[in-house]
C-alpha cells in the first residue's frame, strides 16, 4: 500500500474537501438566530448610517430622505469646521473624548490592579469586601450621574465641602459649568468604572499558580518585586484587552455627561457622543450627525484592530 503525501504536499483541493468535511458534521443552522439578529441589530444601522452620513439631510429634506441629495465627505469637513449648538466643532469633541477616556482609563488601571491584588489574597471576609468593591459598577449610570449632580454642586455640594476643608480649593467653585466640568466627568468616571479593570485582573490573577508567590517569597521578594516580576508579566495580555476595553467604554460614555450636566453642557464636557446627539436632536442635521457617529466608529474600530493583530502574532510566537 502506497503511502499518503505528506501534509506539506497535499494539494489546496485536498485541504478545502477536509475542511468541508470537518463543518459538515456541525450544527451550524443553530447560528441563524444570533447571526439574524447582528444583522438586524448591528449592520443594517451601520450600512443606513454610512449611507445618511453622505447625504444633505436635515428636517426639511427628512420626509423624502430616500432621495436626498448625496454631498459626498461634505458632511465631514461640515463637522471638523463648523460648530453646533453647543459651540464646539467635532475636532474639540474628539479632543474632549480622547483626553477624558485615555486619563480615565490611567487612572483606573492602578487603581484596578492593587484592589485585585488585595482581594486575590486569602483573609477572613475576602467574599465581602470583593462585594464591596463592586459596588460602583453594579449601580446604574443613571443614578451614578445624578448622585455626582448632587455631590459636585458648589456651596453645599459634598465634594466642594471637602476640598474646602483641605484647602484644596475654595467652596464657591463652580463643578458644573466651566472648565472644571471636565473635571468632575472624569473623577466621577473613575469613581464608576475602576472596579471594571479590578475584575479583569482578578479573573486573570486565578489563572498564576500559587508556586511562583511562593518560590518568591522564599527568594525574598517584596511586594513590589512580585508585582512587576510575576504579576505583570503574566498577566499582560489580560490587562491589554482590559485597558483597551476601558478606554473604548469611556470614548463612548454617552449617559453619564448627558445626565450630570444640564443642557447644553459645558464646552469642556462636549463629549463626542454629547455632540453627536444634539447635531441631530437639536440641530436636526441628520446627516452631519451620522458623519461623527461614523467618525466614532472609526475611532473605536482602529485600537481593536490592531490589539486583534498584535495578539495573534504573540499567539504565533509563543
Amino acid at each position: 500500500m502506497q503511502p499518503s503525501p505528506p501534509a506539506a504536499n497535499r494539494s489546496p483541493l485536498s485541504r478545502s474537501r477536509r475542511t468541508i468535511a470537518l463543518w459538515a458534521d456541525k450544527p451550524l443552522w443553530m447560528l441563524i438566530p444570533c447571526a439574524l439578529a447582528l444583522i438586524v441589530i448591528v449592520f443594517l444601522p451601520v450600512i443606513a448610517t454610512l449611507y445618511l452620513s453622505i447625504l444633505d439631510l436635515d428636517i426639511s429634506t427628512l420626509r423624502e430622505w430616500v432621495t436626498a441629495p448625496i454631498i459626498g465627505l461634505a458632511n465631514f469637513a461640515a463637522a471638523f469646521e463648523s460648530n453646533n449648538v453647543l459651540g464646539v466643532s467635532a475636532l474639540q469633541s474628539l479632543g474632549v473624548s480622547l483626553g477624558f477616556s485615555l486619563l480615565t482609563t490611567a487612572a483606573v488601571t492602578p487603581i484596578g490592579i492593587l484592589a485585585a491584588i488585595a482581594a486575590h489574597r486569602h483573609f477572613r471576609g475576602r467574599g465581602i469586601v470583593r462585594a464591596i468593591f463592586l459596588i460602583p459598577y453594579v449601580i446604574p449610570t443613571f443614578a451614578v450621574a445624578l448622585l455626582a449632580r448632587i455631590m459636585f454642586l458648589n456651596n453645599t455640594g459634598f465634594v466642594p465641602q471637602v476640598l474646602a476643608a483641605l484647602g484644596l480649593s475654595s467652596i464657591d467653585t463652580y463643578w458644573l459649568i466651566g472648565p472644571n466640568a471636565f473635571w468632575a466627568l472624569t473623577f466621577t468616571d473613575i469613581w464608576a468604572t475602576w472596579p471594571f479593570i479590578y475584575l479583569m485582573v482578578l479573573a486573570g490573577l486565578q489563572t498564576v499558580p500559587r508556586e511562583h508567590f511562593e518560590a518568591a517569597t522564599i527568594d525574598g521578594a517584596g511586594p513590589f518585586r512580585k508585582l512587576f516580576g510575576i504579576v505583570l508579566p503574566q498577566l499582560r495580555n489580560v490587562l491589554a484587552l482590559a485597558v483597551l476595553l476601558s478606554t473604548l467604554n469611556h470614548f463612548g460614555n454617552f449617559t453619564l455627561a448627558f445626565v450630570m450636566f444640564s443642557s447644553p453642557p459645558p464646552d469642556s464636557a462636549a463629549v463626542l457622543p454629547l455632540a453627536t446627539y444634539f447635531y441631530a436632536f437639536t440641530s436636526f442635521e441628520y446627516g452631519l450627525a451620522s458623519a461623527i457617529a461614523v467618525l466614532t466608529m472609526v475611532v473605536l474600530i482602529v485600537p481593536g484592530y490592531f490589539y486583534i493583530r498584535m495578539t495573534r502574532i504573540a499567539n504565533r510566537i509563543e
